[in-house]
């Protein structure tokens, strides 16, 4: 429980509402799967560190993958194993690793995405580079390959890299079946066929899935902007409700629920509680001498210095009525309620207002009565904090009655 520290939280900066370009982005669709660029840029932050684990977990299955793929080359070109070996075991592996951590290292989203097209890439190119160095008659049914490599990619990337790297294999693929002699003279159309009827599906599936995802993080987002603007008007209320609109300090509703809590804890813990009550001395003759907007002037800088001598984050500072302030001390035994007064009324008379209709000093002054009990003993057992304000407000009378621009403790306080 914290009088500053809960009027304080209400001051917080209002977080951007993106509901309504949320709204507007589903309104108007995303069929090129792209969003207005700050929420592109959410999307892909959001999701960056996952992309990442996914992108080490499917780099090192290639790794297997494509190692894997020397029993292939063993069983149907045996002539191209020493090249196999290089390029699958060599060359494919540290090619992969450079990526993710040029990945790692960069932190951007975006840029990923495109690795892993590469990555596509790379494992195609090379297939080709092994196939195009065998003289088998059997190296040109090993074109389908590519569809591995192609399916596997376009399951990973986002829908336009894929579509590249697709488009960019295809290129590749009739590349080799226009410089590698079929023996059958049947695989060139049906391995072509093959390939577009892989693009086609894999891309497809692609759009879909992450069609579906950024509608998704769309829902979410509007989701949160509301719980963010629902939460900030929410805050707004109640700072309206418990502060005071001129000073911006806690209004005496506040100040007495505050209070009652205060008092509840004390006897459960066995605490002793202080409350201060201020008067500005003279404030209706300054009023009517220097206007009423100079009084509004006069009581923000009286409680612009009453807060600025409240040190802990647990004590409360509330404007109770028209020049009247209380500030509760939790915690606080006489002794130290005693030097906050006198610590407040110094703040106050060192701000050097000008108030020549004073009829104790020539400057603004503040009278004050403080009190502290102890509500947990037996003297205070059936009391109630409304007692603690009595005793603080009869030390206030006491003040002003000895002449102003002093503070008083209360005859009963302590116990």
């Amino acid at each position: 429980m914290s009088g500053v520290a809960t009027l304080q939280s209400a001051n917080r900066g209002q977080v951007p509402d993106q509901a309504e370009l949320v709204d507007q982005t589903i309104a108007q669709g995303f069929a090129l799967l792209s969003f207005p660029r700050d929420l592109e840029t959410q999307f892909l932050q959001e999701g960056e560190a996952r992309r990442f684990l996914m992108m080490v977990v499917a780099g090192l299955f290639a790794i297997m993958v494509f190692g894997a793929m020397l029993i292939a080359d063993y069983m149907m070109t045996p002539e191209v194993l020493p090249v196999a070996v290089v390029l699958r075991a060599a060359v494919f592996p540290p090619f992969i690793f450079l990526g993710l951590f040029v990945a790692r290292k960069l932190r951007m989203p975006a840029v990923n995405e495109w690795l892993i097209a590469l990555a596509g890439l790379a494992a195609a190119v090379i297939e080709a580079a092994i196939m195009l160095s065998s003289h088998s008659a059997w190296a040109f049914a090993r074109v389908v390959e590519l569809n591995i490599v192609i399916v596997y990619t376009c399951a990973i990337a986002r829908f336009w890299p894929a579509t590249t790297v697709a488009g960019a294999i295809a290129l590749l693929h009739l590349y080799l079946v226009s410089t590698m002699p079929d023996v059958t003279g049947l695989l060139v159309g049906s391995t072509t066929l093959l390939l577009a009827a892989s693009i086609v599906f894999v891309l497809y599936g692609n759009y879909r899935l992450e069609h579906n995802e950024r509608m998704a993080f769309l829902l979410q987002a509007r989701e949160q902007a509301l719980h963010s603007a629902l939460t900030v008007a929410h805050e707004r209320l109640t700072r309206m409700a418990t502060t005071d609109a001129l000073t911006d300090v806690a209004n005496r509703r506040y100040f007495e629920s505050f209070l009652g809590e205060c008092w509840s804890r004390a006897q459960q813990q066995d605490l002793s509680l202080s409350l201060i009550i201020v008067d500005i001395d003279y404030f209706k003759p300054y009023n009517d001498r220097y206007g009423h907007q100079a009084g509004d002037k006069c009581l923000i800088a009286v409680a612009q210095a009453l807060r600025a001598c409240i040190r802990r984050p647990n004590d409360l500072l509330a404007r109770w009525g028209g020049e009247e302030f209380v500030i509760v001390m939790m915690e606080a035994d006489a002794d130290a309620a005693a030097a906050a007064a006198e610590r407040i009324r110094l703040a106050v008379a060192s701000l050097g207002l000008v108030h020549d209709a004073s009829g104790c000093a020539p400057f603004v002054t503040i009278s004050g009565g403080w009190a502290t009990c102890r509500p947990s003993t037996h003297r205070h057992a059936h009391a109630s904090h409304d007692q603690l304000v009595q005793q603080a407000d009869e030390a206030l009378y006491r003040a002003k009655s000895g002449g102003r621009n002093r503070v008083c403790a209360g005859e009963q306080a302590g116990g």
